[in-house]
């Protein structure tokens, strides 16, 4: 089960938003004591986006990625990754934030031909 910190960090969003949403039930959370507590299947529900196979799960508990932090480890600008995403560059939407899963990202820019070094968003 994953705390409100560890779900704030993997959906690049802050603690009170988390709890904001798990107490108004838009995302499903476990209640111990005052604390909120989460299972990932939960979590891949309120992202707008397919939901992981099993054979992919692990993929899909990285956390996501903001426009900013791609156009940052890309060196392109932010209106760059936006075209990206146009172009259908997967996003997994979270509560009206786009957020991208690193691992898609970097299977869409090989698809195009781009090179892309391993772990990109890691470094």
């Amino acid at each position: 089960m994953l705390t409100v910190e560890q779900v704030s960090k993997h959906f690049n969003l802050s603690c009170a938003t988390i709890r904001r949403k798990a107490a108004g039930k838009d995302i499903n959370a476990i209640r111990i004591g005052r604390e909120y507590r989460f299972e990932w299947v939960d979590l891949w529900s309120c992202e707008s986006a397919k939901m992981p196979r099993a054979s992919n799960s692990t993929r899909y508990k990285e956390n996501l990625l903001t426009k900013s932090e791609i156009a940052t480890n890309f060196q392109v600008s932010v209106r760059t990754v936006e075209r990206w995403i146009v172009n259908g560059m997967p996003t997994r939407n979270v509560f009206s934030n786009v957020r991208c899963n690193p691992h898609d990202v970097t299977e869409w820019h090989l698809g195009r031909g781009v090179a892309v070094r391993d772990s990109w968003w890691l470094q």
